[in-house]
């Protein structure tokens, strides 16, 4: 494989790959240069949300499948944009993240899904009133880092499961659902029943919820 390459950017590398016809060769040895470059990360990530939904050996064909998908829609990328090194590797980390994640949900395609809540409970992460979001308003970036050290504080079994279902998780429906075959895969994975899974991601969202909510005013007393 290809060494990483350093001193040229992510974005020159995807115009590359999306400029096959022209030049194959160079091509594909700007997507080695990019697969090595990004593998790990890809792979890590993948494995953190949705190995105990499909096992380690499918993930690591999504994250395979991710990467031959990005050489076929280079094309479709803005690799145009002038942006800094560090930003073009986010943005460029970020595409493959959702070209892997389509790819997973492509797998479950057409499959029934079941309700990940009880009935009469409301998902919202962090849960606040309107009034309380104007009268003490906590910064997106704020709200990422608390939620980061929030996760760090449940339990590997929490992690998992809340990792494992918000995946499926959409920011415009307030009853959220799972496909029955990921749940029932999950809950063999981690020993626990679909419905003990509910249960734990009920508490792990209380828990996440109290810590962000308590958190921004327990630094500022100190």
């Amino acid at each position: 494989m290809a060494p990483p390459c350093d001193d040229i950017s992510d974005f020159e590398l995807i115009r590359r790959m999306a400029d096959e016809r022209a030049n194959f060769a160079e091509a594909r040895d700007a997507w080695g240069h990019f697969y090595v470059r990004h593998h790990r990360f890809l792979l890590r990530v993948c494995m953190s949300y949705h190995k105990y939904v499909l096992g380690a050996e499918e993930v690591k064909d999504v994250v395979h499948q991710a990467f031959f998908k990005a050489f076929d829609g280079a094309k479709t990328f803005n690799h145009a944009e002038d942006c800094p090194i560090v930003i073009q590797e986010r943005k460029s980390r970020g595409w493959l993240v959702q070209i892997a994640e389509n790819l997973v949900r492509d797998r479950f395609r057409n499959q029934p899904e079941v309700s990940l809540l009880a009935d009469g409970e409301i998902d919202q992460l962090p849960a606040t009133t309107e009034g309380e979001r104007d009268d003490n308003p906590v910064p997106e970036s704020e709200r990422l880092n608390l939620l980061k050290a929030g996760l760090i504080l449940l339990s590997d079994v929490e992690q998992t499961v809340l990792r494992a279902t918000m995946f499926w998780w959409q920011g415009d429906q307030q009853h959220q659902r799972m496909l029955h075959t990921a749940l029932l895969e999950l809950s063999k994975q981690v020993g626990k029943s679909p419905e003990n899974i509910r249960q734990i991601r009920a508490r792990a969202v209380r828990k996440l919820e109290k810590y962000v909510n308590e958190n921004p005013h327990d630094e500022k007393a100190h």
